[in-house]
């Protein structure tokens, strides 16, 4: 959350001519209301069960495409596994101070920060709760200090253009 999934996503596919697709939009779509809703009505165990069905059905018919997954999919169980399977995996690591000042904007749409008064221990102590998932993917790029085309720059040496 707050790492760059969608903005470094967006134009790496741009990048590389490929079609682009962001999984919470994907969902929203789908559903018909936002992320942030979804949460509210079904609570996160069900949004979590929906955004895994989803990815099942996604990637493996997708032609090569750059795909942002929720902060929360590589969590679920299996996920990691399945989509180390299917694609090339990329954890976008931020420090926690990093995060944070993206993040201290938009809370509003991130529905695991409604209400969170300590915004830094709240994102220290999820990223230490996720960071063994997100560890799991193929590739790890260090953001800090990067700019966006920086970080495409590295990613781009990961992907195979076909």
């Amino acid at each position: 959350m707050g790492c760059g999934k969608t903005t470094v996503g967006r134009q790496l596919a741009q990048a590389l001519q490929r079609s682009f697709f962001d999984m919470d939009e994907l969902i929203e779509q789908s559903a018909g209301t936002s992320v942030a809703q979804l949460f509210t009505d079904v609570g996160e165990a069900s949004f979590r069960r929906y955004e895994y069905d989803l990815m099942e059905r996604l990637i493996p018919s997708m032609r090569p495409s750059v795909v942002a997954c929720g902060g929360g999919l590589p969590c679920t169980p299996f996920a990691m596994t399945y989509l180390n399977r299917y694609s090339t995996t990329v954890y976008l690591h931020a420090p926690v101070d990093a995060l944070c000042a993206r993040l201290a904007h938009g809370v509003a749409q991130r529905p695991l920060l409604h209400g969170r008064e300590r915004l830094r221990e709240y994102v220290a102590a999820l990223l230490s709760q996720r960071a063994p998932f997100y560890e799991q993917a193929q590739r790890v790029v260090h953001t800090e200090g990067l700019s966006v085309a920086e970080v495409c720059g590295r990613l781009r040496q990961f992907v195979t253009v076909g």
